[in-house]
């Protein structure tokens, strides 16, 4: 039952992070704002020109792979930080912060749960 429940998530999960991904080099998808600190601060990394397309290459890669079941817990791994940067950048500065939140971090939750008996062996 936990593997299926897993699976979806990381369906969900993946699929999220490689559209998104793909997404800040194709841009199909105008972000809409999300508030000054919000759009201060991704602008700054679009700006550095290294953040933002390290980032999108990871959620990339990371979402195939872990979409693929491959090397499961080392995209965890790569995945805790990006999630954490979202979630926290999200609540701390966007007044609407659940819309972009739950559908990352639950999942990613859900994941990371189901497989943390596997990450400390």
């Amino acid at each position: 039952m936990f593997y299926y429940i897993e699976l979806v998530c990381r369906w969900i999960f993946s699929l999220q992070m490689i559209f998104w991904g793909l997404n800040g080099f194709f841009n199909w998808i105008n972000i809409p704002p999300s508030g000054e600190g919000v759009g201060k601060f991704v602008q700054a990394c679009i700006d550095t020109r290294f953040i933002m397309p390290t980032v999108k290459i990871l959620e990339i890669v990371s979402g195939i792979l872990l979409l693929c079941s491959f090397l499961v817990i080392l995209n965890i791994f790569i995945f805790a930080p990006i999630v954490f940067g979202i979630t926290m950048l999200h609540v701390l500065h966007n007044p609407k912060p659940w819309g972009v939140v739950l559908p990352i971090a639950v999942p990613f939750a859900i994941i990371l749960g189901l497989n943390f008996h596997s990450l400390f062996r």
